[in-house]
């Protein structure tokens, strides 16, 4: 996980012009006392205990430290988590005054349940439209091929979430599209949308297609549930970015836009995109626009379990504004890109903004083609299947490459043209998975005539690349390979190696009515699995052996001079400190980290530095995003 730094940063939408930072408070009403607004709490099903749930070093912080970033006068809003009947619950409370802050503070960090703390920051939208209306002008659509997906897909039974600026569904391009939603800046249900950030996104998506009108969206079977965060200026609080993830996993959505970012991550949102990975929910967010203007780490991209997206032009090539970083996964459209408008109109925008709807209706696409997929699953189908661009292999500019809808609904359902990957095809950029000590191969009984059925097993989904941490949630299904029918009742094995050890551990299951048995273990250790099946004395079926590589974590934070990189997991990891210097980075010093993970560099001279954990049997190398010492 990267470091949480609690600050007053702004951030803003994901689009080409540069937003204004607004200072929190500028121009508000002051009220005479702290008061307190619920956000984001549900009822319902306790949810399962993940990373959001932890308890966050924010709640036992001192009061002065955590208000270092705030005003001494005027209005600050201090904003936290709880955990409210297994389930987040934002909180915002607005105070007057250092004195009245630090009561907040102090309030807030004492509420029972409490996970974290923090001074709110503003939200930001911003862009220049220009009209076009009609489908010839969609050149994304065209070099996506979605007309191919179309034959098979159109993202029918999927919600995604646009966390936004609203949606309005009174266009005739989105008649039908939208659900109900919620608005966290005004009363209503996410339709009101007076900026237009948010209907443009909408209608990447999901813009009605073949209705002699307008545009259409890359899934236009999907509905949408607008989260209106961002109010007619394009300006909001992060707050109400966290509460509306958790409103939108809490409402069904499967897969959440989020066309916002900024420079300064908070612990809340971080707790908040756990949430929604934990429920199994995609979280997809855009890069950034800052290449040209310091090119920092942009948030909520770079969390943890969310899936970074950079823009592409008509060429291909990685957008000049767009971001790059360790966070970048993969590349979508995102220049010129024509949209629905409010009030029936359309527009021409540009950003990573633009491409992360292509890159959210490409995983809701996927979702529909397999329900089963979990967030982890879907982000390997969407990095598996993308067009590798230059340099070869994942780069920091478009990540895994560009995203290709039919390529990845392929991928999904093991279909014929391309089967689901197993160990022999691992993620672009893998190290290599270690081999089983004897390899596992799958084997066809030969049964005497009249004796029943032939059966056949298989695992759902296939290699994985996933971060250190996340839960791997798979299946195995034990079918009658002459008719494709699950065979229920029937006791399944599934074994894991997980590295560096030499045997397999295995588990046995009995199938479900469908023929299916569900498994889930966390990432910790490069690993390989198979399952089998073995009916009495008789000859037994295996499926193929599936490879699972977990990547480090890797993060670094500055202090005064110094720098310290956290990894995970912990153990006797070594880290090499680089430098840029230059047209490229060179290599300052290597450390080993203690107990916690951390290791500190000092006496460090100003410049932009990043640290890199190498590859091993056990885990896949991560370098880290950069960070600027001065």
């Amino acid at each position: 996980m990267r470091p949480l730094h609690r600050g007053r940063a702004a951030f803003s939408a994901a689009l080409l012009l540069p937003a204004v930072l607004a200072v929190a408070g500028l121009g508000l009403a002051t009220p005479a006392a702290a008061g307190t607004e619920s956000l984001g709490q549900r009822s319902g099903d306790s949810a399962p205990t993940q990373s959001w749930a932890r308890v966050g070093a924010s709640v036992r912080m001192a009061p002065e430290r955590l208000l270092s970033s705030a005003p001494a006068a005027g209005r600050v809003r201090i904003v936290s988590m709880q955990k409210v009947g297994g389930r987040p619950t934002v909180s915002v409370r607005v105070a007057t005054g250092r004195t009245a802050a630090l009561a907040a503070v102090e309030a807030a960090q004492a509420a029972p349940g409490a996970l974290s703390v923090a001074v709110d920051t503003r939200v930001h939208a911003d862009a220049t439209p220009s009209n076009d209306a009609y489908r010839s002008s969609q050149w994304a659509l065209d070099r996506l091929r979605a007309e191919d997906t179309w034959a098979t897909q159109v993202g029918t039974g999927v919600t995604v979430a646009v966390v936004d600026s609203g949606v309005d569904k009174t266009h005739p391009d989105l008649a039908g599209q939208a659900l109900p939603g919620t608005d966290f800046v005004a009363p209503g249900d996410g339709s009101a949308d007076g900026h237009g950030h948010g209907t443009h996104v909408g209608g990447i998506i999901a813009a009605v297609a073949n209705n002699g009108i307008g545009v259409a969206g890359l899934s236009p079977g999907v509905k949408l549930l607008p989260v209106r965060v961002l109010d007619n200026t394009g300006a909001g609080w992060s707050s109400d970015t966290a509460a509306g993830i958790v409103w939108a996993v809490d409402h069904g959505a499967q897969v959440i836009n989020l066309s916002l970012g900024g420079p300064s991550p908070t612990t809340v949102g971080q707790q908040a995109v756990d949430y929604a990975v934990a429920h199994g929910v995609v979280v997809v967010a855009a890069a950034g626009n800052g290449r040209a203007t310091g090119n920092q780490v942009n948030y909520p991209a770079a969390y943890a379990g969310v899936v970074g997206v950079a823009a592409t032009d008509r060429t291909d090539a990685t957008a000049s504004f767009s971001n790059t970083g360790a966070y970048v996964d993969i590349a979508a459209p995102g220049v010129g890109i024509a949209s629905t408008y409010p009030g029936g109109g359309y527009a021409n925008m540009s950003g990573t903004s633009m491409a992360t709807p292509y890159a959210a209706a490409a995983a809701a696409l996927v979702k529909s083609a397999n329900p089963s997929l979990g967030s982890d699953a879907v982000t390997a189908v969407l990095e598996q299947s993308a067009l590798d661009l230059a340099p070869a292999g994942r780069d920091d500019a478009s990540g895994y490459g560009l995203i290709d809808p039919s390529a990845a609904v392929c991928l999904a359902t093991g279909c014929a043209s391309q089967p689901v990957p197993t160990s022999t095809t691992p993620a672009p950029g893998a190290a290599p998975a270690p081999a089983p000590v004897t390899p596992v191969t799958p084997v066809t009984p030969v049964p005497p005539p009249g004796a029943g059925p032939v059966p056949a097993v298989t695992l759902s989904p296939g290699a994985l690349s996933v971060r250190y941490g996340a839960t791997i949630s798979g299946s195995a299904r034990l079918v009658d390979r002459a008719t494709g029918s699950g065979l229920a009742r029937k006791p399944l094995q599934v074994c894991t190696r997980k590295a560096p050890a030499r045997a397999y551990s295995c588990m046995t299951y009995v199938s479900d009515s469908t023929g299916t048995v569900r498994y889930r273990w966390t990432a910790r250790a490069n690993a390989t699995t198979y399952a089998a099946y073995r009916a009495g004395s008789g000859a037994g079926v295996t499926s193929p052996t599936v490879a699972y590589t977990v990547i480090a974590r890797a993060s670094v934070r500055t202090s005064g001079g110094s720098l310290v990189a956290t990894v995970k997991p912990a153990s006797k990891q070594r880290v090499t400190l680089y430098r840029h210097a230059g047209s490229g980075w060179v290599v300052v010093a290597q450390r080993t980290v203690d107990a916690r993970g951390d290791a500190t560099f000092s006496r460090l001279k100003g410049a932009r530095y990043r640290v890199k954990v190498a590859s091993s049997q056990t885990l896949r190398g991560v370098t880290s995003s950069f960070v600027r010492v001065r």
